[in-house]
Formats: C-alpha cells, sequence, structure tokens
C-alpha cells in the first residue's frame, strides 16, 4: 500500500497498550518540573501536597465523564469527538484544533525543552537548548515513521521502567527521609511576591499541567479492542495510578527538602536524592528523569497524529491528514505535528509555554465536559457500556470545580487569560469558516 493510500485503523491495541499510554502521556515533564515551581509560589509543605491533591480530584471526577463519552463513540480523535456530537462542527473544530495546537502541541514543546534541559545537566551545560530540542523533536519523527508497533512497543517498555523509576525515586526520599518533619520547618523566610490567590492559581496551572493528558488513550479509540469496555478501565485506573505515584513523589521530595530549598529547581528529584545519597545518584536521577520525559513524549506523537486523523476524516481539517500509510501512521498529520511542536520547542519558555497551554486547555474542557449533559439529553437513546455514577451530582460538582477554576484564573491571571481568549477566539472563527465552506461544498 503506498504512503498516499487511505485506510482505517485496525483495533490491535489492548487495556494493557492503553494504561501505558495513559500512565505514560501523564508521568513526565509534571512531575519533574513543576514541584520547584509550585514550591517557589506556595511555600508551605502542606498547601503544596492539597493544591495535588485538588488536581487528582479534578482529574478524577473529569475521568468519570469522559469515560462514559469515550465508551459511548469510540472514535479516533477523543475529545473533539464527544464535542462535535454534542455541539456541532464548529465547537468540534474548535476542540479539536485546540488540543492539537495548544493542548499537545505546546505540551510536547514543554517537554522537549525540558529534556533539552537534562542533556544540558549532564553534559555540564554545554549545548544550545533551542538546537537540542529540535533534535529531540526530529528523533520522535524518525521513530514514529516506523510504525504503530515500533511506537507502542516503545511506550510500554517505557512505561514499565518510568513506573519503576519513579516509585524508586519517591521511596528513597520516603525512606531517607523525615515524614513526620514534614510542615515543622520555617517556611516565613521565603519571599514570595503576589497575592496569595494569584500565586496559588499560578501553582494550580503547573499542577493541572502535571495531570493533563489523562485521557489521552481515548484519541486512539478506534485502535483498541473491545472500546466499551477497555477505555473507561483504562481511562479510571490510569488516573488513579497517577495520582497516588504525584502525591507518593510530593512526600518524598518533601520529606527531604525544604520548599525553599524545592523553589525554582529545574529538577527537585536530583536535589532531594542527591541531598541523600550523593551526586552520583543524582546523576542517575537525572538520566532517569530523560527516560521518563522520553517515554511522556513519546506519547504526544502517538496521539497528536490521531487527532488531526479524526478532524479530517470529518471535514474539519485538511483531507490529506487523513491518509495512513501502510505502517498504520498518518504520515501527513505526522508531518504537521512535528513541525509544530518543533516550532515551538525553539521559540519558547518551559513555564510560559505551561501556563498558556493550560488556560486554553481548562477553558475547552469546559466546554467538552458541558457536553456531557448534552449528550445526556440529545441523544438519550446512546449505546453507553459504561454510565457515570452519581448522575447528576458528581456531574455537575465536576462542572462546579471547573467554572470556579476558570473564574479564579481570569481574575488572578489577566494577561494570560486575554491571551488565551484570543486564542480560542481565533479557533471559533476558522471553525465557523471552515463550516461555511463544508457547507458550500455540498450544496456543489
Amino acid at each position: 500500500m503506498s504512503q498516499n493510500s487511505e485506510q482505517s485503523f485496525a483495533r490491535v491495541l489492548t487495556v494493557k497498550d492503553g494504561l501505558a499510554v495513559a500512565v505514560g502521556m501523564v508521568i513526565g515533564a509534571g512531575i519533574l518540573r513543576t514541584p520547584g515551581v509550585v514550591a517557589g509560589y506556595l511555600g508551605d509543605p502542606w498547601v503544596i501536597l492539597g493544591v495535588w491533591v485538588l488536581g487528582g480530584i479534578v482529574a478524577g471526577l473529569s475521568t468519570l465523564l469522559l469515560a462514559e463519552m469515550a465508551a459511548a463513540l469510540p472514535e479516533a480523535g477523543g475529545k473533539y469527538v464527544y464535542a462535535r456530537e454534542a455541539w456541532g462542527p464548529v465547537m468540534g473544530f474548535v476542540a479539536g484544533w485546540a488540543e492539537m495546537l495548544v493542548g499537545r502541541g505546546f505540551s510536547g514543546a514543554a517537554k522537549a525543552v525540558v529534556i533539552a534541559e537534562y542533556i544540558r545537566i549532564l553534559t555540564g551545560g554545554q549545548g544550545s537548548i533551542p538546537l537540542l530540542a529540535g533534535a529531540v523533536v526530529l528523533g520522535f519523527f524518525f521513530l514514529h515513521t516506523q510504525g504503530l508497533k515500533a511506537s507502542t512497543t516503545f511506550q510500554n517498555v517505557t512505561t514499565v521502567i518510568k513506573v519503576c523509576v519513579v516509585i524508586g525515586i519517591a521511596g528513597a526520599g520516603i525512606w531517607a527521609g523525615d515524614l513526620l518533619g514534614i510542615g515543622a520547618g520555617d517556611t516565613k523566610s521565603m519571599v514570595m511576591e503576589g497575592a496569595w490567590t494569584s500565586r496559588f492559581s499560578a501553582a494550580y496551572l503547573a499542577v493541572a499541567f502535571a495531570y493533563y493528558g489523562w485521557e489521552d488513550a481515548a484519541k486512539m479509540a478506534e485502535e483498541i479492542k473491545n472500546p466499551g469496555k477497555a477505555l473507561p478501565n483504562i481511562l479510571l485506573k490510569g488516573v488513579l495510578a497517577v495520582a497516588v505515584l504525584y502525591l507518593l513523589m510530593n512526600l518524598s521530595f518533601l520529606a527531604v527538602l525544604s520548599p525553599e530549598e524545592m523553589s525554582g529547581s529545574e529538577l527537585v528529584a536530583q536535589d532531594a536524592i542527591s541531598g541523600v545519597f550523593g551526586s552520583a545518584a543524582g546523576t542517575i536521577v537525572v538520566l532517569a528523569s530523560l527516560l521518563i520525559l522520553i517515554s511522556s513524549l513519546n506519547v504526544n506523537f502517538l496521539g497528536l497524529p490521531r487527532v488531526a486523523y479524526g478532524l479530517a476524516s470529518h471535514g474539519l481539517a485538511p483531507r490529506p491528514f487523513s491518509r495512513v500509510d501502510a505502517k498504520g501512521t498518518p504520515r501527513n498529520a505526522l508531518y504537521f505535528i512535528t513541525a509544530w511542536i518543533g516550532l515551538l520547542a525553539v521559540t519558547g519558555s518551559f513555564e510560559k509555554i505551561i501556563q498558556y497551554m493550560m488556560m486554553v486547555s481548562i477553558s475547552v474542557d469546559t466546554m467538552v465536559l458541558l457536553g456531557f449533559f448534552r449528550l445526556r439529553m440529545k441523544r438519550p437513546d446512546l449505546a453507553r457500556p459504561f454510565r457515570a455514577f452519581g448522575y447528576p451530582w458528581i456531574p455537575m460538582l465536576t462542572i462546579i470545580l471547573y467554572l470556579a477554576i476558570l473564574a479564579i484564573l481570569v481574575m488572578t491571571q489577566p494577561q494570560l487569560a486575554i491571551g488565551g481568549g484570543l486564542m480560542i477566539g481565533s479557533l471559533v472563527v476558522a471553525g465557523l469558516i471552515n463550516e461555511r465552506i463544508n457547507r458550500r461544498r455540498q450544496k456543489v
């Protein structure tokens, strides 16, 4: 089969593969790079732990709603599918392109930047971060031209290693540190600028970035065996595993380091392990962290071309994005994703990338989750192999949490809100134009 031929995806992925994608996507740059950012904003150990717990609660509640929609609509593309079915093609366009360009595009770039930072740590500060980040992106492009089997095998192996590394780091910190001493130190010496609500909202954006991607396995719904049962299983187990690992990691960091020592660190795990076991152990942590990041970035390259494929299949993206080559890769979509992530990686800084990413992503996710109620009313007869429990109260609580978080972000981060609003507004305009073009084509 030629590269330019079109074919559908084969259902070859198992629950194990899906869990590798879910856990592999989420555990990466967030838990490695953001603990220092969060500590710098908040200062108090118990508040730091609290914001990580809040992030896990929000992700878990969201997963219940997304699991029902994913099981009922097991199509490639994930959240854009649910927005399209609930609100129509324009909102489907907005959700899909926001996910592709901002949600996953920005996160892929952030991971490439952090990988470059850690390579510089290992080489004693040698090399240019933009050039190293660009080289990382190209490496992943060549891996994914080898097809789905190569990329999922790589993901399964690296995810197992990643979970073992995370448990090892968390266990070492908890064993060597002082859990009972958390919160006993003096945090008043930290100088933290800005009002508490503004600092909390900035910290939450960092935590939300760390959790983001719990639903990524849903993008590969057309390739998962028995998706009606498998997808909820993957999504719920995946987010639970991530939340537990994140809490253990932060407990281990705070058992060894004070918030002041964590503040601003590019790799808190290295600082924690070096302080207890020496610099050689710290170097091992840097190498392990690189492996974690490589596994996580791999999922961006797995999922994003499939979002582009799903959009193109429904006339919401250029038709060539729907072409799948003989190795099961949406090759044209992969070209586009590589170019976009590479451009962001060589021009952006980590913290700004994740702040704008999460402002847009939380806004769009609110619209997607509201689609849960819309689909219950609009398509009551839709087969739902999994139903979110606690309806309507738990789904309503989820929406209230999202709206409250959005309100706090808009009030405390006005510049980010304006920038995010402009991005979303541009996507709405583009979606309206695309819908008009599609209608004209249908008339012809």
